[in-house]
Formats: structure tokens, sequence, C-alpha cells
């Protein structure tokens, strides 16, 4: 039966992996993902992915918004571009844009039943324990719908790995590695080694150019070992982002490459980290133009960047910020900011947390205590995740004053009517941001270019 809705789409984009997570007994990526499959379905409809050029970025920490400041950098230069996100925060059809706009109802529903025989031919060959990546399939809506516009170029952001990603399918012209932290030890590996080596794996022969952001020095040395016979630029070699202040309304900072110096450039964004994401990617679109770029378009497109979660402040009266941080180096970043806004503690902080119980909880909720006089733990209205039952008792062993509430909306009336804050931070799981981004009446379907 033919789709009529989104929701039916987004059912098939979930389908496989739903029927076979019960039966999956391994962890490790490498013996459990199959992005064949993901290169079967392309195949199956075409290969839609053939013959367009691609920027895969990976990475532990800020390649969602490197992602977005190459796709909009890239736009603001004249080029129609196409971005592949993951997750989304309120509605599905923010993982597919071209230059900012998220793909149509229509057109998500119309490619959804374009790819439906393909997934399903598929489907009837699996062993019970094998499955389609969801962001695999969603790929598959997303190249099929950049070849029918006519992209110039697109931006990919991997899932949590490189090499046995789904998206690592695509012939890649160019490779972003974003900072690299200890993350999913259960799907990468035991250590920073073999996580760094994962991420490397969309490094391929044809890739022409490697961008390296700023990484840790034991990570760099891995990097280095390993990326001998590919063009690589280095943050702090050969690109870096100097002369970095942030306050509550912004970060502005200095940008140096091989080529030119790009002066006194402002994020309407918070975090020092995210002025070294911008700086990976004015070296990498300098390559791709082919020289140093226009001041003022540099100037003009990241004077007025969106990315919605990303230490984003959504209100100003109380200031509210939230951010999607799940592990203990994530939130460290998020606090260092809190202390920049916050340098005196004069201001009264209240920390809202909701991270997954499979994810860093008592990482999260240990730094935030350090910048907060309180804490609240909650989850989103609508999850399918797990979230920890022992978290507002940890969360009292670092800080007295701590309580729990049912959902977040709660929280936030708590806060509004019995507990006056002048700081808000709102912290955890992709779907409590969105959750908050809801409740502040924010869409995300276009975020411009």
């Amino acid at each position: 039966m033919e789709f009529t809705s989104q929701s039916q789409v987004e059912d098939m984009i979930y389908s496989s992996y739903l029927r076979a997570i019960n039966n999956i007994t391994e962890t490790l990526d490498e013996e459990v993902r199959k992005p064949e499959l993901t290169r079967a379905l392309l195949d199956a409809v075409g290969s839609p992915d053939r013959n367009q050029k691609y920027i895969l970025v990976t990475g532990s920490k800020g390649k969602g918004s490197t992602s977005r400041f190459i796709s909009s950098l890239l736009s603001h230069l004249g080029y129609k571009v196409g971005l592949f996100t993951s997750p989304h925060l309120v509605d599905f059809n923010e993982r597919i844009r071209i230059n900012g706009q998220a793909i149509a109802t229509e057109d998500f529903v119309r490619l959804g039943n374009v790819i439906r025989g393909g997934f399903h031919q598929i489907e009837e060959q699996l062993a019970a324990d094998e499955y389609q990546g969801p962001v695999g399939v969603a790929l598959a809506i997303a190249a099929l719908y950049f070849k029918e516009k006519g992209t110039d170029i697109n931006v990919i952001e991997c899932g949590r790995g490189g090499r046995f990603d789904d998206t690592n399918v695509l012939s890649n012209d160019w490779a972003v590695i974003t900072p690299i932290m200890e993350e999913h030890v259960a799907h990468l590996g035991p250590d920073l080694n073999s996580i760094t080596l994962h991420k490397l794996g969309i490094v391929k022969n044809n890739t022409t150019n490697v961008y390296v952001s700023k990484q840790k020095s034991d990570v760099l040395a891995i990097m280095k070992d390993n990326l001998s016979s590919n063009p690589v630029q280095y943050y702090e070699e050969q690109f870096l982002a100097e002369s970095i202040t942030t306050t509550s309304v912004g970060t502005t900072f200095d940008v140096r490459t091989k080529s030119a110096v790009y002066p006194a450039l402002t994020l309407p964004l918070l975090g020092q980290f995210q002025a070294v994401n911008a700086a990976s990617a004015v070296a990498l679109c300098e390559e791709i133009t082919g020289g140093p770029l226009d001041q003022e378009i540099v100037h003009h497109c990241f004077e007025q960047l969106q990315w919605p979660g990303r230490c984003e402040v959504i209100c100003h009266d109380p200031l509210t910020i939230i951010d999607g941080a799940i592990h203990r180096d994530s939130a460290s970043y998020l606090a260092e900011l809190i202390q920049l806004v916050n340098p005196e503690r004069s201001r009264t902080v209240t920390s809202i947390i909701g991270v997954p119980k499979d994810k860093d909880y008592t990482g999260v909720i240990e730094v935030m205590s350090t910048v907060s006089d309180q804490l609240i733990v909650t989850k989103p209205d609508i999850s399918h995740l797990i979230f920890p039952t022992d978290a507002p008792l940890i969360a009292k062993s670092f800080l007295e004053k701590s309580s729990e509430f049912p959902y977040l909306e709660d929280a936030l009336t708590y806060i509004k009517e019995q507990s006056p804050s002048e700081i808000i931070v709102i912290v955890g799981t992709q779907t409590l941001i969105g959750n908050a981004k809801r409740l502040f009446g924010q869409s995300l379907l276009n975020i411009g270019l």
C-alpha cells in the first residue's frame, strides 16, 4: 500500500531496526552494522549518489554544527548545498535540507514511496538479527532528493562512528573530523585508539582532502600515524581560530588559514568550540572555491547563522540555554560557557537534566552541579529511550538542592512559579532539546542559508 503520510514513511525507516533489535546479541559496530545494505538500497533506486559531490563529517563533538557551518558558508558563496544530519529535534524533515530549507512533507512522502519497493525486497532477505539502519534508509531519501533538485555539493553528518556508518557508503571527496573523545565504547571499542580508527574510516583512497579539527594530543598522534596517504590540514598547523571571546549573545573570533585572515567574525552561538568548528568550515570552503573567501560574505554568513539545540539561547528573560550534551566532556564545554556568562556566580543557575540511561548521565550531572545552584532531573514528554531511576539520588549527592519532575514542562512550571532562576540550562538528549523548542514555540523547518 502506498504511503500517504510522513509518519508512515518514518515507520518504514525504523521498522527494520525495531524488528531485529531483540535478536541482536553483539554490540560492536563491525559485527552488527551492515552498511552494504544501504549501498544495496541506493543501487535499487538508481544509485542517485553516483557522480555527486559529498563532504562527510564525523567526530564526537561538534559534527552537527560543523556540517551546518560548511553548508551555510557554501550556500552564501553561491552553491546549492544539500545537508543531511541526525538526529532531528522536532520534525524528521529537519534531517534533509537544501540551503537551510527542510524537505517538504509531500516530497518526503513521495520519495519514501520510491524507496519502498527496494526496502522491502532487501528486508525479505535478511536474517532475524540483521537490519537496514534507519540512517541508511533516510540517506536513500536524501540522496534522491539532492539528485532531483540538482545540488552542487552535499554535506553529510555521519552517525556515531565512521568506518561502519551507513553514510560511509558515499564516495566523499572531502572528510572533516571534529574533536574525538571517549564515547560509545560498547559499539566503537574500549579506548580512544579504536574509536579514532572508526572515525578515520571516512577517509578513503579517493578522498582528496582531510580536515582535522582540534584534538587531544593522543588522538592527534593516532591520526598522524594513519593519515599519511591523504592530503591533510590540521587545526593549529594549517588553520585555527584565535582571539575568541564569548558573551551571553554570541562568540567573536578571528580565523587564520594558509591563505588569509578573517578578523572579528561573530556567531550568535555560544562556546569557544563553535569558533573552532567555524575555522574548519572556512579552511574547507577555501579549498573548494580555490582561494581566499570574500570577507564580507563570511562575516554575513556567520553573524546570522543558526544551529538549534547546540549551546543555543532560546530566551533572554530569563536567560535560557539549551544543549544536547550527553556525556562529561560535552557537559564540560557547557559548564565553561556558563562560567563565562556568569563569572562571579552573581546570578542563580538552574540546570534541568534529561540524559538517557545508556549515556553518561552521572558525568553530566556532576559537571553541571559545579556551575548550578539547583539541579532538576526530568525527561522529555515523548521518547523511546529509557531514563535512569537513580539520577535524582546522584544529583542530590552532588548538590543538595536537587529535585525530580516527570516531564520538562513540569520542571519549567516549577521554576516559573516556585523557584525563579536568572539562568536556566536545559541539557540532555536531543528529544529533550526538541521538547524545549516546542515548549518555547520554535519551528525548525527553515533555518535559512
